[in-house]
């Protein structure tokens, strides 16, 4: 058996990108869930605290789910055009850039577009970043979906506007797929956080009559709660899209569109906090035809990560490392004694076990994890092909986990040789030339090097 080294020369703009384990959606669920601590994603940074203000009177959390409704809205349920797709990303000027007036939505793409890559696609980011917004000020978890394609160009107009009669925002809603009931539903609880601004809106709200020139929908900016319901049904409202000039009182239109059964129905707290769950969901998975969601992004109890091989330099051992990540919400770390992996060969035979140690914790809003490292040697020719994960507790017990009886599959048809791969510093405009050796399996090929 003869394993063969070939050189990957690429010159251009490094963009990095972190390893992830093969799933669809692995690089958005570590995204999702890693917002603090070992390994962190930090999405969640300009919504912590929730009305954290990335410039005076504009706040991120109500920026996120604004862009959200707004790259939306467009759709055509009938035609099945339009929906979250990013194509509010070229909408920002022009035309359809009155709809989208205001820097959350270029602060929001900006911040957002970190995150973006081959598997992370920048709609399916918008909805990440709903689903942050609201959890991260204290709503409800929104089961998020993933698969959404990027537009590549702007899409027709549709953003309802603040001067439109009732039977007009009916229409709107009607063609995004929406009945009466669903627009008010959306529309409260879109409106919990943040305000109009009177740069954007100086009908509504003259410049230097308000703080920081921004009227907002309640009094608790901090909070994704129904306030804006409870005080539009009490007649003790400060919404400035009820009590603003009586054309522009688009709050007050949707409210009463079917007679006030609905905002009264979400003067509920529990009601209101399961409707926007519901809603919000629905809204984030309206995308054009042809588009096929995933389902809801599920918490692995165990994720492998970082998963390397690399070959020795005289071609006969292989080294193995990587990272698991064990989900310890209900497993407190302390109560672990310690994470091994069972490998098999690449006959599928049993071949070892690894013994691993942890190296960081991580949170999000609702999970916490344990990183645990391994690295060890075995021989290149009988490699490895999958393991088991298994873990025991202080207490002497053991769970085994082996990704729905399939293993944890593990690839050496060919790998980065990253002990050999390299990055050159950048040169006068920027560039980067990156160098990736990659290791054949079975190859009689010689050394080969190509650039591009």
């Amino acid at each position: 058996m003869l394993i063969a080294i070939v050189g990957i020369g690429l010159l251009g703009t490094l963009a990095s990108a972190a390893a992830t384990w093969s799933s669809s959606y692995d690089e958005l669920e570590d995204i999702m869930l890693l917002n603090q601590g070992y390994n962190a994603r930090a999405l969640s940074l300009p919504v912590t605290p929730c009305n954290f203000p990335a410039a005076p009177g504009h706040v991120p959390a109500a920026g996120f789910v604004r862009i959200a409704f707004h790259d939306m809205a467009p759709h055509n349920a009938a035609e099945g055009t339009g929906g979250l797709d990013a194509s509010i990303a070229f909408e920002l000027t022009g035309v359809a850039g009155n709809d989208n007036a205001g820097p959350d939505f270029n602060n929001s793409l900006t911040f957002l577009s970190r995150f973006y890559s081959t598997r992370a696609s920048m709609a399916d980011l918008i909805a990440l970043g709903l689903y942050t917004a609201v959890r991260g000020c204290g709503g409800p978890s929104i089961p998020t979906r993933t698969g959404r394609k990027d537009a590549t160009a702007a899409g027709a107009l549709g953003v309802p506007k603040v001067n439109d009669t009732q039977q007009g925002f009916k229409n709107d809603f009607a063609r995004m797929g929406f009945s009466s009931q669903d627009m008010v539903k959306m529309v409260a609880c879109g409106h919990t956080l943040g305000g109009v601004h009177a740069a954007q809106f100086p009908q509504i709200i003259p410049p230097r009559t308000r703080p920081n020139d921004v009227a907002n929908f309640d009094n608790t900016t901090a909070a994704f709660d129904n306030a804006v319901v409870v005080d539009y049904v009490s007649n003790n409202t400060i919404n400035p899209l009820v009590v603003g000039p009586s054309n522009t009182a688009s709050d007050a239109k949707v409210f009463s569109a079917d007679g006030g059964l609905t905002i009264r129905q979400l003067a509920d707290p529990q009601t209101y906090q399961n409707t926007c769950k519901d809603i919000l969901q629905r809204m984030v998975d309206t995308v054009p035809s042809g588009v096929q969601l995933t389902e809801p992004i599920q918490v692995y109890d165990v994720k492998p990560g970082k998963i390397k091989l690399s070959l020795s330099s005289n071609g006969n051992s292989l080294g193995f490392s990587g990272e698991i990540r064990v989900r310890t919400t209900h497993r407190p770390q302390s109560l672990i004694d310690n994470v091994s992996i069972q490998y098999r060969d690449r006959s599928g035979k049993d071949a070892g076990t690894i013994t691993t140690a942890a190296v960081g914790t991580a949170s999000g809003y609702d999970d916490s994890f344990t990183f645990y490292s391994f690295a060890a040697n075995m021989s290149a020719k009988s490699s490895v092909s999958s393991f088991d994960v298994s873990i025991t507790g202080v207490d002497g017990s053991t769970s085994k986990f082996n990704n729905n009886g399939k293993g944890f599959h593990v690839q050496d048809a060919i790998f980065v040789q990253h002990p050999s791969s390299s990055v050159s510093p950048p040169d006068e405009s920027g560039q980067q030339k990156v160098e990736v050796i990659a290791t054949v399996r079975g190859s009689t090929s010689n050394v080969a090097l190509f650039s591009f």
